[in-house]
């Protein structure tokens, strides 16, 4: 299931990019509300399956991510988290979707960083 939970996480995590991606563009998506429910509703299976595997031992996982997956993570998360402040913004109209499709990232990023290390360690 680990395995499953790391692919989940980064396939959620391309979407949101994509979704992210799109709103630079003139006009924006036409399907905002579909573009991020789907990834937001896949928040809560990997947040709950992640933490009851990994507990108290989240950061035993990380430490067993190795670093060139884990650089990698960290940018994504820190770029996610970056659009889910609003900081970068795409066209007029599309703020929240930005916001929400990053702090998605960041949920995303954190908890297939933790499944990662939970293949690795062998849990």
């Amino acid at each position: 299931m680990s395995r499953g939970t790391v692919f989940l996480t980064t396939a959620a995590v391309l979407w949101c990019a994509f979704v992210i991606a799109t709103t630079f563009l003139p006009g924006g998506p036409r399907w905002t509300p579909i573009a991020v429910n789907l990834p937001g509703f896949l928040v809560l299976p990997v947040f709950l399956h992640t933490l009851l595997r990994a507990r108290s031992a989240a950061l035993f996982c990380l430490a067993h991510v190795p670093v060139p997956v884990l650089v990698p993570g960290i940018a994504a998360a820190l770029g996610g988290l970056l659009f889910a402040w609003g900081l970068p913004a795409g066209e007029p109209g599309t703020e929240s979707l930005s916001a929400v499709a990053g702090l998605v990232i960041v949920l995303h990023v954190a908890f297939g960083l933790i499944a990662f290390g939970m293949v690795r360690a062998g849990r």
